[in-house]
């Protein structure tokens, strides 16, 4: 897989959210839901991170080599950095090794 820049996820693990860097390809796809009701934001990025990556649905995400360690309340990385929230994590373990990837879509 080719990377484009870094990104740094915070994943939350026993209670508390670890800081992992990680090479990525970064694709900004804001675009905008309209419902009957009102809009509706969709995701804003598609990020491929190596297979390896620790990554789950309600992590956070940022572009950037970003060392920001969370000491209380997930309130502090949100005012700070502005992550984006994960929603979906999709391991392609398929094909040659090189092609292989974690596919995440985040808001």
């Amino acid at each position: 897989m080719r990377y484009n820049g870094e990104c740094t996820v915070w994943h939350k693990s026993g209670g508390a959210y670890i800081s992992y860097h990680y090479p990525c390809w970064w694709q900004d796809t804001e675009a905008e839901n309209i419902s009957k009701t009102g809009r509706t934001d969709v995701d804003r990025a598609m990020i491929h991170l190596p297979l390896s990556a620790k990554v789950e649905k309600s992590d956070y995400i940022a572009k950037g080599n970003i060392d920001f360690n969370i000491a209380s309340s997930v309130t502090e990385l949100l005012k700070a950095v502005n992550p984006l929230k994960v929603s979906t994590v999709e391991r392609k373990d398929y094909g040659s090794p090189i092609m292989q990837h974690t596919e995440v879509t985040a808001k």
